[in-house]
């Protein structure tokens, strides 16, 4: 057989004139094709599309979370769209055009044990255009450091309710109120009305030690009988001192 001439040599045996250029083949293809895989398979696994289930590890805050994602670790952030916050322990979706620009889009699976929080990183408004109602077969507690409720018509209905606090006000235009029974227990009691009307069926008043009344006109009216009763009893007049019925009996 014979053996390709060198580049630029004649070949033995070849017709005179004719010079015969060897030339290196290319490799063959699934050659080519393997050293293309190996040199760019790391690239290709970071830029391909994620959508896979993970575990959380660890809350880095500001909405960063450290996964476990089958044996390797990923950070990623929690997706707006995800209320539930993430805890350790729970199952993730992930989810994302690469492993660089990955979310965190769903809780999948908590332990039914932990206490589950949602929220947001800021500020949230929950707004609806119809009715909204939040019932619980448990309680209800809402906790903040300032509190505020604006309604056009409240309404309160309990069959029990207590209210605590250091200070109470209320400012309105008018206040009613139906009971069966209404007692107030404390040391000190001030009322600075302008007016005060009672009306009652029977009145009793019991005072321990002085019991002041001071009036610029004082009108007393019984359809009965008056009795006024003391060890000492002092009536004095500055001007006048009238007394005036059908009999008057003194001694």
């Amino acid at each position: 057989m014979e053996q390709p001439a060198r580049p630029g040599r004649t070949r033995r045996g070849a017709p005179a004139g004719r010079t015969l250029v060897a030339m290196s083949c290319p490799p063959p293809f699934f050659e080519r094709m393997f050293t293309m895989h190996t040199v760019l398979a790391p690239a290709s696994a970071l830029d391909a599309a994620i959508h896979t289930i993970a575990t959380v590890v660890a809350d880095l805050g500001h909405g960063n979370f450290l996964l476990d994602l089958h044996g390797g670790t990923l950070t990623c952030k929690r997706a707006a769209s995800c209320l539930l916050h993430p805890d350790t322990g729970d199952k993730v979706l992930v989810s994302g055009p690469s492993r660089q620009q990955s979310y965190l889009i769903a809780v999948l699976e908590r332990d039914s044990a932990r206490t589950a929080r949602v929220g947001v990183d800021g500020a949230m408004t929950i707004g609806y255009g119809g009715a909204l109602q939040v019932l619980s077969d448990d309680a209800i507690r809402l906790e903040s450091a300032s509190l505020s409720l604006a309604s056009g018509q409240l309404d309160i209905r309990a069959d029990s309710a207590v209210v605590v606090a250091q200070e109470l006000s209320y400012h309105g235009r008018q206040w009613q109120g139906a009971l069966g029974v209404l007692r107030h227990t404390g040391q000190a009691l001030e009322m600075l009305l302008d007016k005060v009307r009672q009306v009652a069926r029977v009145c009793y008043r019991q005072v321990e030690q002085t019991d002041h009344l001071r009036a610029g006109q004082l009108d007393y009216q019984a359809r009965d009988y008056v009795r006024l009763h003391g060890d000492h009893v002092m009536v004095t007049s500055d001007k006048l001192l009238k007394m005036d019925s059908k009999q008057i009996h003194l001694g």
